[in-house]
C-alpha cells in the first residue's frame, strides 16, 4: 500500500550530509520499499540485497570489490548478513567522504554488530523505521510529541472515540501487510510472521540453540505485553535458565520485535522499581499471538488496557523518530505502586508523563502516578497526560490533562 512515511525528511537530511545512512527496522515494515522510493534522486543508484544467495556469497568472498561500484549511492539491503562488509565500507568512505554514498538496511540493530560499531563510528547516522503510525495512516503530517512540549494544553481530540473501532485498530496494528489485508486474513499473516520471519532473523544474527521455541516465547511475551519484565518468572514458566531467556530477549529486541522500555528514576527516592517493561513492537502482532479478536477485546477490559498501553507507547515511539525534540522514552513506578506508563524526557531535562487507562470515565486515582511525579519534580515536570477512551480533552489539575487516545494522531484537515 502507498502511504507517506513521515521519517523520509530525516533520511533525506542524513543523505545530504552523512556518508553512511542506516535504516533499521523489523522485517516487513517497508524498509526496501522506502529506500527504493527515497532514492529516486539525481545521480546513480544501485540496490543489492544480501537476502539473495549470490549477492551474499560475493559480499563474503571479496567485500572490498563488492562495495566499490561506479555509482553515487549503493544500497545494501539486509546488511547484517555479512558483517565483514562494514570494514570495506569504512575503507571506501575514508577514501571518499561524499555524503549519501551508502545506505544500509537491516532487520537487526546494525550497531549491535561489533564489526559495524567499530568500523563506522563517526561516519554513520542510524534511522529506525517502525510499522505505520496512526498519523501516517490518517494522512497526518505531524504528531503530538513536539506539541506536548511546545504547547501542552493544545493537545485535544481530532476524531471521536468509538470503543469498537478502537479495538479493531488495536488488533490490526501497523505492519503494512496486515493493514492492507482483510481482517479475517490478518491472523494468518501474523502467525506466519512469528514462526517464519522472526525465527529466521534471530538465526541470522545469533547462534541460538532452540530457535524452534521462538514462536512459543513470543506468545508468552505477547501475553505479558505492558508488564514489567521478570526474567525469573519467564524462565520458570518456560523451563529455561534465566541467562538463556535473557539472551533470547536481547536478540528479539535487536530484531525489533520486542521493546524493553527502561525504568526511569528521579534520583529522589530509593524506592523506585528499576525493571523494564515488555512491549511487543505491534499491538496487532500481540493480539494475534494471544488469539484475541476485536470482539474479545471489547468484552475484556484487562486485555484491552494492556494492548492499548502497548499501542500508545509504540505510537509515540514512532512519532519520536520524526519529531524535532526527540525525547527519550521510559516508564516509572515506585514500590508504593504509583506508576506512569510512559515518561518522555526531553533534551533540556523536562519531563512529560503519559498514563494510559482504557476506561471512558477516569477517576482521581487514575492520575495518582502523574501527580506524584509532578510533586517530586517540581518545575522540571512539564505536563502530564491521562490518555483514556473518553470523548474529549479537559484539564484535571495543575499541569495535568485528560485526553482521548485519538488526540495522539492529529489527522489531515
Amino acid at each position: 500500500m502507498v502511504t507517506d512515511r513521515l521519517i523520509v525528511p530525516r533520511i533525506r537530511e542524513a543523505l545530504a550530509d552523512t556518508p553512511v545512512v542506516v535504516v533499521n527496522g523489523a522485517r516487513q515494515v517497508g524498509k526496501s520499499t522506502l529506500t527504493a522510493e527515497l532514492l529516486q534522486l539525481a545521480g546513480s543508484v544501485e540496490i543489492v540485497s544480501l537476502d539473495r544467495e549470490h549477492s551474499l556469497r560475493a559480499a563474503g568472498q571479496d567485500p572490498r570489490t563488492f562495495v566499490e561500484r561506479p555509482v553515487d549511492t549503493l544500497v545494501i539491503d539486509e546488511a547484517q548478513l555479512e558483517p565483514r562488509l562494514f570494514r570495506a565500507v569504512k575503507a571506501s568512505v575514508d577514501a571518499d567522504r561524499r555524503p549519501g554514498r551508502f545506505v544500509l538496511t537491516g532487520s537487526a540493530r546494525l550497531l549491535a554488530v561489533g564489526e559495524m560499531a567499530a568500523a563506522l563510528v563517526g561516519r554513520v547516522e542510524v534511522v529506525e523505521l517502525w510499522p505505520f503510525s496512526e498519523v501516517e495512516l490518517n494522512a497526518g503530517s505531524v504528531g503530538v510529541v513536539d506539541q506536548m512540549y511546545d504547547d501542552p494544553r493544545s493537545v485535544v481530540a481530532s476524531t471521536p472515540v468509538d470503543r469498537g473501532a478502537l479495538a479493531e485498530l488495536l488488533v490490526r496494528g501497523g505492519f503494512p501487510e496486515a493493514v492492507a489485508r482483510a481482517p479475517h486474513r490478518r491472523r494468518a499473516w501474523f502467525q506466519s510472521y512469528a514462526t517464519t520471519s522472526m525465527t529466521r532473523v534471530v538465526n541470522q544474527i545469533a547462534a541460538v540453540e532452540r530457535s524452534a521455541e521462538i514462536p512459543r516465547l513470543l506468545r508468552l511475551l505477547a501475553a505479558r505485553s505492558a508488564e514489567e519484565l521478570n526474567v525469573a518468572s519467564l524462565a520458570s514458566e518456560f523451563r529455561w535458565p534465566a541467562r538463556t531467556i535473557s539472551a533470547y530477549l536481547a536478540q528479539l529486541s535487536n530484531a525489533f520485535v520486542l521493546q524493553l522500555l527502561p525504568a526511569w528514576s528521579t534520583n529522589l527516592s530509593s524506592k523506585v522499581v528499576h525493571r523494564p517493561k515488555i512491549h511487543l513492537v505491534d499491538s496487532g502482532l500481540a493480539a494475534a499471538l494471544n488469539g484475541v479478536t476485536a470482539e474479545h477485546l471489547v468484552r475484556s477490559p484487562e486485555r484491552f488496557g494492556a494492548l492499548l498501553e502497548t499501542f500508545v507507547m509504540m505510537e509515540l515511539r514512532k512519532q519520536v523518530g520524526w519529531s524535532h525534540q526527540q525525547p527519550t522514552l521510559w516508564h516509572f513506578r515506585d514500590r508504593g505502586g504509583a506508576e506512569v506508563d510512559l515518561v518522555l524526557e526531553y533534551p533540556d531535562g523536562r519531563i512529560v508523563g503519559v498514563e494510559v487507562k482504557s476506561g471512558a470515565t477516569p477517576s482521581h486515582n487514575d492520575s495518582r502516578g502523574l501527580r506524584l511525579l509532578r510533586d517530586r519534580l517540581g518545575d522540571r515536570f512539564h505536563h502530564g497526560y491521562l490518555v483514556t477512551t473518553a470523548p474529549e480533552a479537559h484539564p484535571i489539575d495543575d499541569r495535568l490533562s485528560a485526553i482521548p487516545v485519538t488526540a495522539l494522531w492529529p489527522v489531515a484537515r
